[in-house]
């Protein structure tokens, strides 16, 4: 039996990963996949992916261990797949999808302060990481690097069956043994956006009788053409795309960049401390990058109250506040001052977002 790696959160540095084991996040560093390979000691490995993504050079660490492993590598996207995440994916010999899974490709990112001269840096080391992330791409996919870029430039999202298509998938799980079903009696489109949709039938005027103060209504009922006639019928999305292909394609590319844009800020920020076990959640959810923070802070901080009740009750239990004070510090009273100051930047983060109105 292969032997089974978890690649579940944010792609860390090995420097960095006492602190998310610290808060008990999900995480996945270079050293973790590489003393896990070493144990495989040459079988069959099944990576199963659940990241947001994290730091590209990291994830540049594990793409390179894991294509230099010696037995086969199977990467099971289950989740998805995003960013620093993708491109260590590409290390994998076969990349297989969940049918409920997604994979997503940008341009690299980071934070720059001071002058002209550091700004040009950051610019030219973004440009040298978005070749290196194009190279891993490429070598899985086949495609043309120009083609590649504009995917990335276009902070592009695939599901199984697109990235079955475009080269960074296999293979889809389970195409063999389940079929999806459609339910014609579903929803396509949320209230919300038929009642946009509704809102511009009545701005151009395809609505006989309609007047604007209507579009406020929860409903998509059309007059049919004549407007003696008294009898309603229900225009749905396959005779709107007939009838009206513009109209159809700007509302349903207004609806999808706007979603694109709340997932692209939510998978932006699971990089921050903490955020990495609330993302997906709230992607589902369709929560934004703000509710996110907030649930950061609040579970940063009960997490930093047990503690202290915990210290306390242990200090209580041994007496030792019936002993004098050492002046000297312990590893452990460094490490707790060191949370404390984690927990503070956190909190501090939150309520910037907060006011601001989310991470942009």
């Amino acid at each position: 039996m292969p032997k089974r790696i978890n690649f579940y959160g944010t792609v860390v540095p090995n420097n960095d990963a006492w602190f998310y084991e610290w808060f008990e996040m999900d995480y996945v560093s270079p050293r973790l996949i590489n003393e896990q390979l070493k144990e495989a000691n040459g079988e069959d490995v099944e990576l199963y992916i659940n990241s947001g993504g994290g730091e590209v050079w990291a994830g540049s660490e594990i793409y390179t261990a894991l294509r230099e492993y010696s037995g086969n590598v199977t990467a099971k996207v289950v989740g998805v797949a995003a960013s620093a995440a993708s491109v260590a994916m590409c290390g994998a010999k076969t990349v297989m999808m969940s049918p409920t899974a997604q994979i997503m490709v940008h341009r690299s990112l980071t934070v720059a302060s001071g002058n002209k001269h550091v700004f040009d840096q950051a610019s030219q080391m973004l440009n040298s990481v978005d070749e290196g992330m194009l190279t891993a791409y490429e070598h899985k996919t086949g495609k043309d690097r120009t083609e590649l870029l504009a995917l990335m430039d276009g902070e592009t999202f695939f599901n199984a069956q697109e990235a079955l298509a475009h080269g960074f998938a296999d293979e889809i799980m389970f195409a063999q043994t389940e079929k999806v079903a459609a339910s014609m009696s579903a929803p396509l489109f949320s209230n919300e956006i038929m009642n946009k949709i509704k809102s511009k039938l009545i701005q151009e005027n395809m609505l006989p009788g309609a007047t604007p103060e209507a579009s406020n209504k929860d409903t998509t009922t059309v007059k049919a053409g004549n407007e003696n006639k008294e009898e309603q019928k229900i225009m749905d999305i396959n005779e709107l795309k007939e009838k009206h292909p513009d109209l159809y394609a700007q509302i349903t590319d207004e609806a999808q960049a706007s979603e694109r844009n709340r997932i692209s800020a939510l998978q932006e920020f699971a990089t921050a401390p903490g955020a990495a076990a609330f993302i997906n959640e709230a992607i589902t959810n369709g929560e934004t990058v703000q509710d996110v923070a907030m649930k950061v802070m609040q579970a940063s901080m009960k997490r930093a109250g047990e503690v202290a009740l915990e210290r306390k009750q242990d200090a209580d239990d041994s007496k030792v506040n019936d002993v004098a004070a050492i002046e000297a510090k312990t590893p452990d009273d460094i490490k707790e001052e060191k949370k404390a100051d984690v927990v503070a930047s956190m909190v501090a983060m939150a309520q910037n977002i907060k006011k601001n109105g989310g991470r942009k």
